[in-house]
């Protein structure tokens, strides 16, 4: 009788013993995108964008619109005491 493959079955091809390549994390990327911005400091897109433009972490680069990490880091460390 034939097995019926479903999207949970991993084939032998996938499987490896290489170790998964590491992840890179919020805490080394220098640009943030929107959402990184709005995931790392648990705020609105709105409320990211207004702070990032008082505190002089909004980078635009063409039409692209970033977040410098670490200047919102130190607005925030500041703003905590």
């Amino acid at each position: 009788m034939n097995k019926i493959k479903t999207l949970f079955d991993i084939s032998p091809e996938l499987e490896t013993s290489d170790p998964p390549e590491p992840r890179i994390t919020l805490n080394e990327i220098t640009l943030l995108n929107k959402m990184q911005a709005v995931t790392r400091y648990n705020l609105g897109a709105s409320s990211i964008r207004r702070i990032a433009e008082d505190c002089g972490a909004l980078v635009r680069i063409g039409k692209r619109v970033a977040y410098h990490r670490q200047t919102l880091d130190d607005f925030f460390e500041n703003l905590a005491g």
